[in-house]
């Protein structure tokens, strides 16, 4: 059929439907009664929290009936939803000044592309308004408790609340959509672990997060594998920060750490002798952006700063959860230590769980064997989410709030300023 006469044909089936007079020009711009309706009351409503910068475009529409503004809202709708009603380039200049400033962070934008084209075509072709936005909605389980929180409070005359709230629906557009049935959540703001199996939570406890000036970047991921009784292979960059200045002071620094040097990672490679090396030159711009050519390495064992077992979901950042020997900062409010990684307050608990359901060996048989590092795959990958949410709605549905440890509250910016 001429998708032109189809156009026309939808138009009709929509005024006998309907009962009502449509605008010609809504017609000829592909939009049937139904649509129309339908994108009107979403954005009244504000159904999805993206209404944003729209709302005097919007006005003006119910002004002038325009068919062109009409487009443009439902373009601009789609786009707030895909990519956040957050102002990204202000929000990607404060995080390169941070960088400057040498503050470690990341925060992971999930970019979708909203398409014009795309859209009026799905409209032409008379599929619901609903249907076309559905790419676009976050499945997180969050999204729809905070909306519904979000809604309740826009009456409520604690704006700085209400922000708070809404800045986190905008974060929850900027994630990737994993499977959010099984999953692990790391809430940074929270300090908290949470592992959902079925859409429901299986397990809870504390965590030690990076420092606010070396932070645990915002990112997703898979857990692949986890370590038993690792060695702990010190990044470059910690290595520069941390452990190099003191090995100019004394080459011998770290031998009562148990750490020692290598040409890299490999346990088999041959040690360095420390007092071989002229440290200083790997603290000179010259070496700033470059691999050292020595490695830093703690052996395993008991004194092991990460434990007795790391959980890998690999990235760029190499992070990861793991074991500590500092068991007491689990009992602080403010739990910021780390650089980076993700301490956990009960590591033989996830270990036991994720080995018995996740893997071909059982806890006990992990128990009974030697003391040295082994590998363990996982036969299922499990979907790992560091998020960053200072307004959660925990699992009895309370809205709780928590302190902007990060800065992030502050450094993003709303588009149009509106709440």
């Amino acid at each position: 059929m001429n998708k032109g006469i189809k156009v026309i044909l939808v138009g009709v089936v929509s005024l006998l439907i309907g009962g009502c007079t449509m605008d010609p020009a809504l017609l000829k711009e592909g939009w049937s009664s139904s649509q129309h309706d339908e994108l009107l009351d979403i954005l009244k409503k504000d159904k999805y929290g993206s209404m944003c910068n729209l709302k005097s475009q919007y006005e003006t529409y119910l002004r002038t009936k325009d068919a062109k503004i009409l487009n443009k809202l439902a373009f601009g709708y789609a786009q707030n939803l895909a990519n956040s009603c957050i102002d990204l380039n202000k929000f990607r200049a404060s995080q390169r000044s941070r960088n400057g400033r040498r503050i470690k962070t990341h925060f992971e934008l999930n970019i979708q592309k909203a398409n014009a084209t795309k859209i009026m075509s799905d409209l032409r072709d008379g599929k619901d308004i609903e249907e076309i936005l559905k790419p676009y909605i976050p499945t997180h389980p969050q999204f729809k408790k905070l909306l519904s929180q979000y809604q309740s409070l826009k009456n409520s005359s604690d704006k700085a609340k209400l922000r708070v709230v809404k800045l986190n629906i905008e974060r929850l557009k900027l994630m990737r959509n994993l499977s959010w049935n099984n999953y692990i959540l790391i809430n940074v703001p929270e300090y908290k672990f949470r592992m959902f199996e079925g859409g429901k939570k299986s397990m809870e406890f504390n965590v030690v997060v990076g420092k606010r000036n070396w932070q645990t970047p915002i990112f997703a991921s898979q857990m692949e594998y986890i370590v038993l009784n690792p060695a702990w292979h010190v990044p470059d960059n910690i290595a520069r920060a941390e452990y190099i200045p003191k090995l100019i002071k004394n080459p011998y620094a770290l031998k009562k750490k148990n750490m020692v040097i290598r040409t890299d990672y490999n346990v088999g490679s041959k040690e360095v002798d420390p007092k071989s090396v002229d440290w200083k030159k790997y603290l000179t711009k010259e070496y700033k952006h470059k691999n050292l050519p020595y490695k830093i390495i703690q052996k395993s064992s008991r004194r092991n700063a990460l434990g007795t077992v790391k959980f890998i979901f690999p990235n760029r950042f190499s992070v990861y959860m793991h074991d500590t020997q500092s068991k007491g900062l689990f009992k602080r409010k403010v739990r910021a230590y780390s650089h980076g990684c993700v301490r956990l307050a009960e590591p033989q608990k996830l270990l036991k769980h994720v080995s018995n359901n996740y893997t071909g060996s059982s806890y006990s048989s992990i128990k009974k064997g030697r003391k040295r590092t082994k590998y363990l795959n996982l036969q299922k990958n499990i979907p790992v989410q560091i998020g960053y949410f200072t307004a959660y709605v925990n699992e009895s549905g309370s809205l709780e709030f928590f302190k902007d440890v990060y800065g992030y509250d502050s450094s993003m910016k709303l588009k149009g300023g509106a709440i």
